[in-house]
């Protein structure tokens, strides 16, 4: 079923970098470039075009531009005080370019093994697509989905959940809407999958979503998108749709 509903969501692996690269200039390729102490800013700088440019990435990424797209991945463009980095809305557009990078870069043809922290590039990635002034909320969602059935939802990669929590959110947003039936079905599913997923690791009866969450080296990152799912629900006219929002909300922080 999850991989039907999966399926109306048109999924797509390239857009969303394509559209991103659309708006990362040579000054924010820079300062990427040179997040590692400037240390082989050059080679960085080269590799970071190709993949601005071309969507494609070198073949050998394990160190450029990978260890400088990882280093902009954990940044915090509201905390003035985190280095390396970039605040306001030039660091969100580094870091959501970064982070759709990396995740693009974890599947075929270059099946970059960042597996360890790729639910840390999804939640800011999501977070810094809700800071931009463009809304790619549909191009997220074809590659979110794409990703989902990537990995095989029906299957026990932890990053399932990941995927599908920054997908349901973005799916909220959608304009023209998503029926309610289409919300609550992914919102159940979701529910579900995370409690099978973390059943072995589950502690003191937590759900599983939130062992996802502190499991995560950006916990606060998924908090924080928590508190919105849990904004999300006064806004919503459906009572069933505000029970589902309030629910993985507080999964996510309890």
């Amino acid at each position: 079923m999850i991989v039907n509903l999966l399926k109306e969501f048109d999924p797509e692996p390239d857009g969303l970098l394509r559209k991103i690269s659309e708006h990362i200039n040579d000054d924010m390729l820079q300062c990427i470039a040179t997040a590692d102490y400037g240390e082989d800013a050059e080679a960085h700088m080269s590799a970071l075009r190709q993949v601005r440019d071309t969507g494609r990435f070198p073949r050998n990424m394990c160190w450029v531009p990978a260890e400088v797209l990882e280093l902009i991945r954990w940044s915090e463009p509201e905390d003035p005080e985190w280095k390396p980095g970039r605040t306001g809305e030039f660091g969100h557009w580094m870091r959501v370019f970064c982070c759709a990078a990396l995740l693009r870069a974890t599947q075929a043809p270059w099946n970059y093994g960042d597996g360890l922290a790729t639910d840390s590039s999804v939640v800011q990635m999501t977070l810094s697509l809700n800071e931009l002034p463009v809304d790619f909320s549909v191009e997220a969602m074809r590659f979110l989905a794409w990703l989902l059935l990537q990995v095989d939802p029906e299957g026990n990669d932890e990053q399932i959940c990941a995927y599908a929590v920054c997908l349901l959110w973005l799916a909220f947003h959608r304009l023209p809407s998503l029926s309610d039936q289409t919300l609550i079905s992914l919102s159940k599913w979701l529910s579900g999958r995370a409690d099978e997923i973390y059943e072995s690791s589950s502690r003191g009866g937590n759900h599983g979503l939130r062992e996802m969450v502190t499991g995560s080296i950006k916990q606060a990152s998924w908090e924080k998108l928590a508190l919105k799912f849990l904004d999300l629900d006064v806004k919503l006219e459906s009572n069933a749709l505000k029970v589902w929002t309030r629910a993985i909300g507080e999964q996510l922080l309890e």
